[in-house]
């Protein structure tokens, strides 16, 4: 009943965010065409209720009615839709895909594993302000464990979703990804509020991916970029603190304020010879081994 719910109000923010203004008829209308979250059926009032309800509880969408305006529903206000973009988009493209079943085949999306099944339950659990039971298998372990889990928020990156949440009331906090997940169950007894002081963005604001060394320290550091990869790196920054800080005929440097991370070498290696580090010269040092070590193992005769 969650999932449809959280389905219905996706449904709604992104229709009202396509068509401005639409009157209850206009929604029926298309609500029946989406025949995936209708069956066929009539949008009911408490259908349309409970969808603006929680197109706020979970987005943050205000939608209301304008009663001079043929009571026409619209999304209030300037509300910033940044940290749901990716839902409502890839909602919209799915959308898009179930109306015209013929481009199904013609439309590729990259899967996320268990994403669709966990998120809704997470975000449902936030936003009623409670605890979640977990059972985890971490790829490593022969068998699942089960814990208690306060949930902080959200996060996607590289097409794995993740919980940060705090374990069985420990201090730290802990990232736990979606797709190791057996099966989760939100407490209806057990309240959770998430502290005032504590900002997720603020908390990521210096990673790159989602985990951050408990000892990490913000560096400055420098990457050359070669001509092929420049107009990747000017379109689609590698961190949101990405300065463009010398630009040359063959390849520019760009700046980062980072916290050195597995994720931040993993990205870096991807890129091969057309990404160099020039500082720190820890992180540098750190690369150079790490492509010594591989060189040595293609090196090897078979």
């Amino acid at each position: 009943m969650e999932n449809r719910r959280f389905r219905n109000g996706m449904w709604l923010v992104n229709t009202l965010l396509n068509y401005k203004k639409l009157n209850r008829e206009e929604l029926n209308n298309l609500w029946i065409h989406n025949t995936d979250l209708s069956g066929g059926e009539e949008l009911t009032r408490h259908q349309l209720v409970r969808a603006i309800s929680s197109a706020f509880d979970v987005l943050g969408v205000s939608i209301e009615c304008d009663v001079k305006d043929s009571y026409r529903y619209y999304i209030s206000g300037n509300e910033s839709l940044k940290a749901t973009e990716w839902l409502v988009s890839s909602f919209s493209i799915n959308q898009l895909i179930n109306e015209g079943s013929e481009l199904r085949n013609r439309i590729l999306l990259e899967e996320i594993p268990s994403g669709q099944f966990f998120l809704p339950t997470i975000i449902e659990a936030m936003r009623k302000g409670k605890a979640l039971e977990l059972d985890y298998k971490k790829f490593a372990d022969s068998e699942p464990y089960t814990c208690f889990l306060e949930p902080y928020c959200v996060k996607l990156s590289h097409q794995r979703w993740y919980l940060l949440a705090r374990k069985n009331h420990r201090s730290a906090l802990q990232v736990f990804a979606l797709d190791r997940m057996q099966q989760l169950r939100i407490l209806e007894e057990v309240d959770f509020v998430m502290p005032d002081y504590f900002k997720p963005q603020e908390h990521f604001a210096h990673c790159l991916g989602v985990y951050r060394p408990d000892d990490s320290i913000v560096e400055a550091i420098r990457l050359k970029v070669d001509l092929f990869w420049r107009d990747y790196f000017r379109t689609l920054p590698l961190h949101a603190s990405q300065q463009e800080v010398e630009t040359h005929a063959d390849y520019s440097i760009f700046g980062y304020d980072l916290a050195v991370s597995p994720d931040l070498v993993n990205q870096l290696l991807e890129y091969g010879p057309s990404v160099e580090v020039l500082s720190p010269k820890s992180l540098r040092d750190k690369m150079r081994d790490i492509t010594i070590r591989m060189a040595s193992i293609y090196n090897r005769e078979e």
